[in-house]
């Protein structure tokens, strides 16, 4: 069996007055090469794309070439569109830029739109079609507004020799199973965190996401830990990042906003522009909150950027 991978689905730093800060974002990438983790740039919800430019973005993807290639995977993971035109535009877009894989998500749906299965295959076909480079398929109903069929998905892998990967954020069990069961290429699926030790061991090639962003030595361990079959420290792992997420899912649905309130804290590269416009950094009262937090969960990962920065650890 291979080694499982992980993956995080990085934020986009800003400088003060909003711009894209890129100094930052070069500094902010050498966490994940120290730490072996591969990631997915400019993603909707931890990278803020929507609120981007598509030169930002394409700045964004020639950066991550840069630091990255050769050291750790390196993905782009733009947006979810509304149409064929749309969606292939962005996947150029990054290939132009040289990325290893993009990973695109099904039909986006507005206005209690839904695909039939028959339009998203359609979809997946089109979108598809003349594309020689490796994507992946994100499989993620909150985004995308339904859950896709365990078949209709495992089929558009079937059919396209170009998805190599699959990324599953939220599904079943069940659900995992059935897809597994109906693809007849060795495709590796990735899970979110939640959940993923049943799925680790029923085959899920790794685990993506967006804590990595803090914590990603934490990350590390879990999986080294499930790598070596040392479940007992995998379980503390496992709790660790789970306290980690039941104390910033508080600021969701934007991941970004707990994330950014933890890179002020700690003083990350890109602290200091915050979320962009229309959205802005939760209030004073809000961040204490957050803060407090934060401080009092006990992973010794937050504990030791805490300190780093001269913060005391509350008893």
């Amino acid at each position: 069996m291979a080694s499982p991978e992980l993956f995080c689905r990085i934020i986009t730093p800003f400088a003060k007055r909003g711009e894209l800060d890129e100094e930052a974002l070069r500094e902010f990438l050498q966490r994940f090469i120290k730490s072996k983790i591969g990631i997915y740039l400019g993603s909707a919800g931890s990278g803020e794309s929507h609120a981007l430019t598509p030169d930002e973005l394409r700045r964004i993807y020639q950066i991550g070439v840069e630091e990255c290639r050769g050291k750790i995977p390196v993905h782009a993971n733009p947006p979810e569109q509304y149409s064929v035109r749309l969606t292939r535009d962005y996947i150029y877009q990054a290939i132009k830029a040289g990325v290893d894989m993009v990973s695109i998500y099904g039909l986006a749906s507005r206005h209690g739109m839904k695909p039939t299965d028959e339009e998203l295959a359609l979809y997946f076909r089109e979108v598809l079609a003349g594309i020689k480079h490796p994507i992946s398929l994100a499989v993620h109903a909150n985004i995308m507004g339904y859950m896709p069929k365990p078949a209709v998905v495992a089929d558009a892998c079937n059919r396209h020799y170009q998805v190599v990967a699959l990324n599953l954020s939220h599904g079943s069990d069940g659900y995992f199973v059935q897809l597994k069961e109906r693809l007849k290429r060795d495709i590796p699926i990735y899970v979110h965190f939640n959940g993923s030790l049943n799925k680790l061991t029923m085959g899920a090639r790794g685990i993506f996401g967006t804590e990595a962003n803090i914590i990603p030595k934490t990350q590390r361990g879990y999986i080294d830990a499930y790598k070596n079959r040392n479940f007992v420290q995998m379980g503390r792992f496992y709790e660790d990042v789970t306290r980690f997420n039941n104390h910033s899912s508080q600021w969701y649905p934007a991941v970004a906003r707990s994330i950014k309130m933890a890179m002020k804290l700690f003083k990350l590269p890109g602290w200091e522009g915050g979320l962009r416009e229309p959205y802005r950094m939760p209030p004073p009262a809000e961040y204490k909150k957050f803060v407090n937090g934060l401080l009092r969960l006990g992973i010794p990962e937050i504990n030791q950027q805490a300190r780093a920065v001269g913060l005391r650890i509350p008893k």
